[in-house]
């Protein structure tokens, strides 16, 4: 059967005891590591409390633990900071700002178009006018939408 083995810090979360305790352990000579590494069944021969735990129920616990700190690390990964924020804020504010002055612009485009066709309506035949009346009608409307929001 295969040993399994933590690293120290990971056996003294999963132990519910210090890692200088563990690593005093380890220099006193009463745990041996491999390669940083300190076998359960080593544990459980030096700490009470592990000789009382399973070995899957230590396992199951660094577990839990390494996938709560996975899902925490993958969480805040995706939270932008806040100089990352402050750039979009300034960014869509300029947006804004840029929209508006177009929207302005266009405002007083139409009111420019409008006067025109109400001047040229004043020397057109009546076929004329009513075509300028038409287009007018729906300007007039348009308007009234577009400035209503």
């Amino acid at each position: 059967m295969s040993k399994e083995y933590l690293n120290v810090a990971k056996a003294a979360k999963a132990l519910g005891v210090g890692r200088k305790e563990i690593q005093q352990k380890i220099h006193d000579g009463s745990l041996i590591t491999f390669e940083g590494r300190v076998a359960l069944s080593d544990l459980k021969s030096v700490f009470p409390a592990a000789a009382s735990m399973e070995t899957t129920s230590i396992l199951e616990r660094l577990t839990k633990i390494k996938d709560y700190a996975y899902l925490n690390r993958v969480q805040t990964a995706h939270i932008p900071d806040s100089y990352t924020l402050m750039g979009q804020v300034q960014r869509l504010r300029m947006e804004l700002r840029l929209s508006r002055d177009e929207r302005m612009e266009h405002l007083q485009l139409i009111t420019q178009l409008t006067s025109n066709l109400q001047e040229m309506q004043k020397s057109c035949d009546n076929r004329q006018k009513e075509l300028v009346a038409g287009l007018l009608n729906m300007i007039a409307k348009s308007k009234s939408k577009t400035i209503s929001s």
